[in-house]
């Protein structure tokens, strides 16, 4: 298949708008678009998007943003399977465009601010993304560094964003396998089923890893052993070993046994 759209940056989104008459539809989630979206963005969703697809002139230029930016790639690309001859993806999507602001609501450590600023991080904003659209607590979760991690989330940082590839903060902390930090993020609230740009979850990717301790407590607080990633796979099927998976059968084997 031709590509036949083009990536653009938000300068140039911007400038587009500013020139002349665009169509610019948002794809995020209905909940997502009442939440915050660009004054001049229409919603898009499987009722009109074929209408749009079917009315709009072919001339119409469009421009599409998705949470990150991969998913409007192609949407994009079936605007121009049906004859558009102007199509955009807008680069890092809604998230990138309108980033987060969030103050300390406490004040941080002078081994938590140094930290920040070595690493490219704006102390006055915990939200602050970096390379890939990560935040700082998400690379401290990576990192394995619960105790400044931790310090992070009393102070009030986000735990529901998410990287420019849909990993969310808890994913990093299966990373780093660091059992206090993924327990934390878990209490607190995190989308323990966060499915990345793939569809894979925190409990895949423990899988694959093969950590059967992480695999035992993230099944211990609920994790979905039915998702699947975009090719199908689940969470068993992506199992590293015998012993990591023998884990997994063991525990949703005793928790099919007690819900029966």
């Amino acid at each position: 298949m031709t590509m036949k759209w083009t990536n653009v940056s938000i300068p140039e989104a911007e400038q587009m708008l500013e020139n002349g008459d665009i169509l610019l539809l948002d794809m995020r989630d209905y909940r997502a678009y009442l939440a915050g979206h660009h004054p001049h963005a229409l919603h898009l969703n499987d009722l009109n998007l074929r209408a749009l697809l079917k009315h709009t002139a072919r001339s119409v230029p469009i421009l599409i943003y998705c949470y990150h930016g991969h998913r409007s790639q192609d949407m994009a690309q079936l605007f121009s399977d049906f004859g558009f001859t102007s199509c955009y993806s807008l680069e890092g999507g809604y998230e990138a465009w309108f980033p987060e602001f969030r103050g300390a609501l406490k004040d941080l450590s002078d081994e938590l601010i140094e930290w920040q600023l070595l690493n490219g991080f704006d102390p006055a904003n915990l939200d602050h993304r970096s390379h890939n659209n990560e935040t700082a607590l998400m690379q401290l979760c990576r990192l394995g560094r619960a105790e400044l991690a931790l310090e992070l989330m009393e102070a009030g940082a986000s735990i529901d964003l998410c990287s420019g590839d849909g990993t969310n903060a808890l994913w990093m902390a299966v990373q780093s396998a660091d059992m206090t930090l993924i327990s934390a993020l878990v209490q607190a609230g995190i989308n323990l089923d966060q499915q990345n740009d793939n569809g894979a979850t925190a409990l895949m990717l423990a899988m694959s890893l093969d950590m059967p301790a992480v695999v035992s407590l993230l099944l211990s607080y609920g994790a979905s052993t039915h998702l699947t990633t975009l090719d199908g796979f689940a969470a068993a099927d992506v199992a590293a070993s015998r012993r990591v998976l023998k884990e997994f059968n063991r525990w949703t084997s005793a928790h099919h046994s007690v819900a029966a």
